[in-house]
């Protein structure tokens, strides 16, 4: 029998309570890119669309939004993930007769999925995959794909900047420490630092040929009152929920930072003790709070060639 795959390294630990939060974050997210509900017409012919993958598939957001604008006698909708503790009840699973299963994308699928689907989509993965993880997902998905089938992809970048920023190589002052963080904890981790820039030549190595490439910064907190999204639709109305996101990655990885040794405060003093890394916490969340972040998000298509 095969090993339960461990989610040991995913950031944001599979349970119930968390459903809400990401069928919500995932509309958001839709938003930023002026997405409405996930369909596949407008992306492809779907009367050459026979099967549909999600992978990594949290609580089956996106499959739903899929499953309720095809026909299930058409298209059969399967989603895996780590663990089934995101996905939803058996009620909402059978009743849009989607197949889920468990799954770590960075091992080999069975062997009687290779070559049978003609579309996957994955997202939301940068605290998730190292490097090298990336490259052994994005080979599995590439066998399980036919010829020409194609791949939908969404992630962040991991540095963060503030709303006023236009250069990419700038950060604000206060945002100092807690990038520090962000890329000790890649360095140590192996986490990719810039999705955006590194994803294409991965795919390239995983036989896959990007079709687009889509990234803009996304809001989180008060940004949200004045960031556009990519096609220029305001996002206002959302401060709240998204700042709260920003302030629920930086309290998770920070204890993660903490362990590692590599927590620092603003001028680079080491930070060592929990209660040290709670100070930490309230003042970089206080931070989110008043002035918001943006974050590089990126969305690709890509065909198996």
């Amino acid at each position: 029998m095969a090993s339960k795959p461990s989610n040991d390294r995913y950031l944001f630990k599979n349970n119930a309570a968390d459903n809400h939060r990401l069928d919500r974050q995932f509309h958001i997210y839709q938003k930023f890119f002026d997405k409405g509900p996930v369909t596949l017409a407008g992306f492809l012919d779907e009367k050459r669309v026979n099967k549909v993958l999600d992978v990594a598939a949290g609580s089956l957001a996106w499959t739903l939004d899929v499953a309720r604008s095809t026909d299930p006698s058409m298209v059969e909708l399967h989603a895996c993930d780590i663990a089934a503790d995101n996905f939803p009840p058996t009620s909402v699973i059978d009743a849009f007769s989607i197949n889920t299963f468990i799954h770590d994308a960075t091992q080999p699928f069975p062997e009687e999925m290779k070559g049978q689907f003609d579309v996957v989509n994955m997202r939301l993965l940068v605290y998730a995959f190292s490097e090298d993880q990336w490259k052994k997902a994005l080979k599995n998905i590439c066998e399980v794909l036919r010829p020409g089938g194609h791949l939908f992809l969404f992630d962040y970048d991991i540095v963060w900047f503030n709303g006023a920023e236009t250069d990419p190589n700038l950060t604000a002052p206060w945002l100092s420490s807690l990038n520090r963080m962000f890329l000790k904890q890649a360095q140590a981790t192996g986490y990719v630092i810039s999705l955006s820039e590194s994803l294409p030549d991965m795919l390239a190595e995983a036989s896959f040929a990007v079709k687009e490439q889509v990234s803009c910064r996304c809001p989180f907190g008060m940004t949200a009152k004045t960031c556009l999204s990519v096609n220029g639709a305001s996002l206002a109305g959302d401060e709240d929920f998204t700042g709260e996101m920003a302030q629920m990655i930086t309290t998770r990885l920070s204890t993660g930072a903490l362990a590692g040794g590599y927590l620092e405060d603003n001028s680079g003093k080491p930070i060592t003790t929990e209660a040290g890394r709670l100070q930490w916490i309230e003042k970089y969340n206080k931070e989110i709070g008043i002035h918001g972040v943006t974050i590089q998000g990126t969305q690709i298509t890509a065909i198996r060639v």
